[in-house]
């Protein structure tokens, strides 16, 4: 008896010495998904979104003449703010861990936690990175351009003579490095061509940081902010709050600032390395998953999407720029045309773009009380506007005695569902009816004349020429 009872104790004592997997109640186990889900909003990778996979598909009796890109940055690192809070979970996982095995609370499976335990903080989540790009982000934009030149070798596989300004033309802001990649994936040179010279106020490819109005906090505040807020504050984010903090052990509700660090860490770090699985993206079910890219997909549709009028005209001068070039085929004023035009800006910019053209419009308005509804939405911010996210659009000279000039559409590289078109491609006259109006008088002056901070401009001016008057009228009567 006593010989059975010490071999229970040295059972025990070993038993506790080591790591043990707890049985649990769990909600799923991440690591065994088969389908993950993948769409992450503005942080979704462009490897999971394009339509690349397949052929573009051929216009019968049509030869490209020009192609016209905007494109989004390529897959990079976070910012300063959004690392330093990535960063932070490295104690919150200590937390996490804590309540599963020392309090028995918390209901992830054995190997999320494992996993969740083995993170540490990735190589590029130092502030000397924030905002680089990735080698993912350099590979996509490569791709991307390879592709193109694939599936468009009239125009873009030209002999090392016609690679000049002249003959393609680049112009970037802020994604100099994406263009730099795209560029290599083009010509093998990632200075091949002299882009165009650009800077922050860039009217064209950054309208938006030049508008008044756009940036003026208080007038967002009735728009983008008021919603966000009002869905944060409605039932299916707050029930996430509530089974996001339950499932990680927690006997209360996490703040939104954590659940959006935890967000943020599985979706770059999915964006950054595409065939692994975050531990992060283990705390959310799908649905939580769907929950968050809608709620950022609420956030652009206000601010740079079909939410504030303001956003068509952004988009306009971008718009024009496009048109104006596919003008001068049309009329065969070829001199001085490039073959291909390749702007590389932020989403925010290809938004107001989309925007501008009615692309992916929805006939429901997107807001903070009807998730549920608009599931199926149009304004998918995972689908058009990903890291690498573009627009294409192609001019075509035909042999139609009907349209001899057509346009064909692509968003990141799938023909754009446009009404008035048959599967992304359109009738230039179709397009002129459609856009010419607009795209002939770009008019930005709204962005100063509802702008406090600009609107106090000429009005210095004024008191200053009043001021000017009556210094020379006291002057006369001195004389």
């Amino acid at each position: 008896m006593c010989a059975l009872l010490l071999l229970l104790v040295t059972s025990l004592l070993a038993f506790s010495s080591v790591h043990v997997s707890i049985a649990r109640d769990v909600d799923f186990c991440f690591v065994d998904e088969d389908d993950p889900y993948l769409y992450m909003a503005t942080k979704t990778a462009y490897h999971f979104v394009h339509g690349g996979k397949t052929r573009f598909q051929t216009v019968p009796n049509c030869r490209p003449v020009q192609i016209w890109m905007l494109a989004a940055h390529g897959t990079r690192c976070p910012t300063v703010n959004e690392i330093k809070e990535i960063v932070a979970l490295t104690d919150f996982k200590e937390q996490i861990v804590n309540n599963h095995e020392t309090r028995g609370e918390g209901h992830m499976c054995n190997r999320d936690l494992e996993n969740l335990r083995k993170w540490q903080p990735d190589d590029y989540l130092t502030p000397r990175r924030a905002e680089v790009l990735t080698p993912q982000g350099v590979e996509d934009m490569k791709l991307l351009a390879r592709r193109l030149q694939s599936n468009f070798p009239e125009l873009l596989l030209p002999n090392s003579n016609n690679i000049t300004p002249a003959n393609y033309k680049f112009r970037a802001t802020e994604a100099r490095d994406s263009m730099a990649s795209f560029m290599e994936g083009l010509f093998g040179s990632r200075t091949a061509v002299l882009p165009e010279d650009s800077s922050l106020n860039d009217t064209l490819l950054t309208a938006y940081k030049t508008c008044g109005v756009w940036e003026d906090k208080e007038h967002e505040q009735s728009h983008e902010d008021t919603e966000r807020s009002k869905f944060d504050a409605g039932s299916e984010f707050q029930n996430l709050l509530k089974n996001v903090s339950r499932r990680l052990g927690f006997l209360y509700s996490i703040s939104t600032e954590t659940i959006d660090a935890m967000y943020d860490a599985c979706r770059y770090e999915k964006a950054w390395t595409v065939t692994k699985l975050s531990p992060w993206c283990a705390v959310f079910s799908k649905e939580e998953l769907r929950i968050l890219e809608y709620r950022e997909d609420l956030d652009y549709y206000y601010k740079a999407g079909y939410g504030r009028e303001i956003n068509t005209r952004l988009g306009c001068p971008l718009l024009h720029d496009m048109m104006q070039h596919f003008w001068n085929i049309a009329n065969d004023q070829t001199s001085g045309e490039p073959a291909g035009i390749f702007y590389f800006s932020d989403v925010v910019s290809l938004q107001n773009l989309l925007t501008a053209m009615g692309i992916n419009d929805d006939s429901t308005q997107l807001t903070s009380y009807n998730y549920k509804d608009m599931a199926r939405r149009q304004w998918r911010t995972s689908l058009i506007s990903s890291y690498a996210a573009n627009l294409i659009a192609v001019f075509y000279k035909c042999n139609d005695n009907n349209d001899r000039n057509k346009v064909m559409f692509y968003l990141a590289e799938k023909p754009v569902r446009y009404e008035g078109c048959q599967v992304g491609l359109c009738d230039w006259e179709f397009l002129k009816r459609r856009f010419g109006k607009l795209a002939s008088s770009c008019k930005l002056d709204v962005c100063w004349k509802l702008s406090g901070a600009s609107s106090s401009f000429p009005n210095s001016i004024a008191i200053l020429l009043v001021c000017f008057v009556l210094v020379r009228l006291g002057y006369s009567r001195q004389m």
